[in-house]
């Protein structure tokens, strides 16, 4: 019997050995989501396509996932390139990726804009331009991705019947509706902001998640409101 070190491990122990790794990162990666983004999410360079990262380790990105999971009303006032959308399109595809019967709404003030972010139509799976929601689905890797159903402005995991969905602007909208989890994009700029909150607020005391993030767009609508605590120019009592 030689007692040589063994440099090559056989096919067997190889395959052993990554079946092992997957089947951890599967488990940690349904209750991290943070380790799930920082370990499979992709992300693209929307001027160029061919530009395909790994999801950044930034320590506010960090934060933010944490404010955004550990929180039933986030409310974020954002500037351009901070990757804050690319962030809350990530939480929504985890969150229906791991969590079953989870309704998912991405509400924007045109449908289009809310399509971009959730899911566009296409012929083959792998041409065409894609949504952010679509792409990062596509692009995790086959042994971690699970099964999706896309169409127009809808996603939904087979493995868990939870769906994520793109919405127009306006109150009607969401009326009616129990989604598990709201997001309310570029929400100063939507034209039925008091309306929408109105439908919405009675949801949150019924545990849904409402995160509401929009660029700055003056002191006197309900996004400037709600991400002040009080209208702009009122006290608020201490």
């Amino acid at each position: 019997m030689s007692l040589e070190p063994q440099d090559e491990l056989t096919t067997a122990e190889q395959a052993r050995i990554i079946a092992a790794v997957r089947a951890e990162t599967m488990r940690r990666t349904a209750v991290d989501g943070w380790f799930w983004l920082t370990t499979l999410v992709k992300t693209r360079d929307e001027a160029d396509q061919d530009s395909v990262k790994q999801f950044p380790r930034k320590p506010y990105l960090h934060e933010l996932w944490n404010l955004i999971e550990g929180n039933q009303r986030v409310v974020i006032a954002k500037s351009r390139q901070l990757m804050l959308s690319w962030l809350l399109c990530a939480f929504a595809v985890w969150t229906a990726r791991y969590q079953s019967n989870k309704l998912i709404i991405w509400q924007a003030q045109k449908k289009e804009d809310a399509d971009s972010m959730v899911c566009l139509p296409g012929g083959d799976k792998d041409a065409g331009f894609t949504a952010r929601m679509q792409f990062i689905v596509r692009s995790l890797p086959e042994w971690a991705r699970g099964q999706w159903k896309e169409a127009e402005g809808e996603l939904t995991c087979r493995d868990t019947q939870s769906t994520i969905k793109a919405l127009p602007g306006g109150a009607n909208q969401v009326r009616g509706k129990t989604p598990s989890v709201i997001i309310e994009d570029e929400f100063a700029y939507q034209d039925e902001q008091q309306g929408v909150y109105q439908a919405v607020a009675p949801l949150i005391q019924k545990a849904t998640k409402l995160i509401v993030v929009s660029t700055p767009n003056g002191a006197t609508n309900t996004f400037s409101t709600l991400f002040h605590g009080a209208p702009v120019g009122v006290s608020i009592p201490t």
